[in-house]
């Protein structure tokens, strides 16, 4: 719900349709819709950590914690920051896989486009 809209305004800024600009758009994009989404991840995966070791594994006894809890007590052991884990190598692998995902997407939308328009011959 963040990505594409995000795409489409970043790419309206530069004002043009290339490839770069198409390039940029999705990285810029990624990077912003991935740390917006970040702390929820960082929520997700600690109550997954928490649901093995007590409920599958019995390693820890208890009922695992709710997720307003696993919020609270990530942010008063780490503050704000601890929703933020691993933030560098998120961005890392997402900036560039989405600016090569769209980048090709549009770049193969034209082609194909331009190919239909001009009516395909074997």
């Amino acid at each position: 719900a963040l990505y594409w809209p995000l795409y489409e305004k970043t790419k309206s800024l530069f004002g043009q349709d290339t490839f770069s600009v198409n390039f940029m758009s999705g990285a810029v994009a990624g990077t912003v819709a991935s740390t917006v989404t970040l702390p929820f991840d960082v929520l997700k995966t600690t109550k997954q950590i928490e649901l093995g070791e007590k409920d599958i594994m019995g390693v820890k006894k208890g009922l695992s914690r709710t997720n307003n809890q696993i919020f609270r007590d990530i942010v008063k052991e780490q503050g704000v920051k601890g929703l933020f884990s691993g933030l560098i190598p998120r961005i890392l692998k997402v900036a560039p896989a989405c600016a090569i995902m769209i980048s090709s997407y549009e770049f193969f939308k034209k082609f194909f486009a331009q190919r239909n328009s001009e009516g395909y011959r074997e």
